[in-house]
């Protein structure tokens, strides 16, 4: 644990309230593993019924990504969460990257690209929505003591490339394809 993630784990810590854990173990769960996935399953349905199967393939490299790196690269970095002390609630596992982090990117940001693409009127308010949604998951992770900082920003640099790689892959079969 580096100098960094003391001091935030510390200062979180030190600055807890019980009504503020209570709004942050709601907000966790919107990078929780069942949510994601059941909303990606829902997204990725509809873009099949759509016939939007550049997006479909887009958003399982971002979010399939995403999860066949994190919870491996978790098992084989074992890191251990913070000292129990820190946890607001006990959550089992390794700490490294955070997958409620990497998870709430890959998949809000792979809507945020859609929306940018199809929502003119919105895709400002859409994209500040989702971004202020992917960031307090990576906060919440934080204010309950269930990571260190640098688990948050390996998340986001997990998602974020295999985020970019969707987009990618979106654009090209969009512009190139046998698909739709």
């Amino acid at each position: 644990m580096t100098g960094f993630d003391t001091s935030i784990l510390d200062l979180l810590y030190s600055s807890r309230s019980d009504g503020l854990v209570q709004i942050f173990i709601y907000v966790t769960q919107f990078g929780s593993t069942i949510t994601i996935g059941g909303l990606a399953l829902a997204l990725g349905i509809f873009f099949i019924i759509r016939k939007r199967l550049s997006y479909f393939a887009g958003l399982c490299v971002s979010v399939m990504g995403t999860i066949a790196v994190v919870f491996p690269l978790k098992e084989l970095i074992a890191r251990a969460r913070p000292d129990a002390m820190y946890g607001a609630y006990i959550e089992s596992g390794f700490s490294l990257p955070s997958g409620h982090a990497a998870f709430s990117l890959a998949l809000y940001g792979f809507m945020a690209y859609i929306a940018w693409q199809h929502l003119p009127r919105w895709r400002v308010h859409i994209l500040a929505c989702l971004g202020i949604l992917i960031a307090l998951v990576g906060f919440s992770r934080l204010y309950l003591g269930l990571h260190f900082a640098s688990d948050v920003l390996a998340g986001y640099l997990i998602a974020g490339t295999f985020l970019s790689l969707g987009i990618l892959l979106a654009e090209r079969l969009n512009r190139h394809s046998l698909w739709f």
